[in-house]
């Protein structure tokens, strides 16, 4: 696997906003969303393979005891999957002995979610699925089908840069409705995670789709502390 960093800090973002979290970033991300804030973690060029044992044991020379952990990249599931699943399976077994709650896996929405669906680190694992927006220019990218499965303990995220994407992201939820099962938070930033005033308006000003979703918005904590 290609890891480029580990570390420990404050999330930022998502269900599990404020916690102290450690990170586990790899290295590799071919989508390329230009407004990407991680861009060194593109290439994965001059990384070295490291295996599930190394990265253990950095995340415990980090802290003994871990309660929350972030997966993210780059795009992690560009990493081998039978690799992914079992350092997944192996941080679960810290699930009650170590103190670990949960395991947030950060994905860009072009990669194959469904085979981390119906295995037992599903119980602690969260998705927390980008959809990118036309601003992006990667819209055609998202693999929409895969969101319909996607739980209360699951999050889509918007990044909007404008009320075009905006106005775009209304449409997805329109067709995300339809699933039965499809039950996420929804979550819209405005693109750069400061403060603004003019998407909250925006979401108040159509309600009426929190009768199907949990919708939230916020600001990436991370930035304003001025923390990784």
């Amino acid at each position: 696997m290609k890891l480029s960093e580990i570390f420990e800090t404050i999330q930022g973002e998502g269900i599990y906003t404020g916690t102290i979290t450690t990170f586990i970033r790899f290295a590799g991300c071919t989508l390329h969303c230009p407004q990407c804030d991680t861009k060194y973690s593109w290439s994965d060029a001059d990384k070295e393979d490291v295996g599930v044992p190394y990265i253990i044991e950095q995340v415990q020379k980090i802290s003994p005891f871990v309660r929350h952990i972030c997966i993210t990249g780059g795009e992690p599931l560009e990493q081998p999957q039978a690799e992914m699943f079992n350092l997944l399976q192996t941080l679960f077994t810290y699930h009650g002995v170590a103190g670990l709650d949960s395991i947030v896996i950060e994905t860009n929405g072009s990669r194959d979610i469904t085979w981390l669906f119906n295995k037992p680190f599903r119980r602690i694992t969260s998705l927390s699925v980008d959809f990118k927006l036309p601003s992006t220019g990667k819209s055609d990218k998202m693999l929409t089908d895969d969101f319909k499965f996607l739980e209360p303990r699951d999050l889509i995220k918007f990044v909007c840069a404008g009320e075009e994407d905006f106005c775009y992201a209304l449409k997805v939820l329109d067709t995300l409705k339809k699933f039965e099962k499809c039950h996420p938070v929804i979550l819209f930033h405005a693109l750069g995670g400061g403060i603004n005033n003019w998407l909250p308006k925006l979401i108040l000003a159509n309600r009426n789709y929190i009768q199907h979703f949990d919708i939230r918005t916020n600001v990436q904590l991370h930035k304003l502390f001025e923390v990784r």
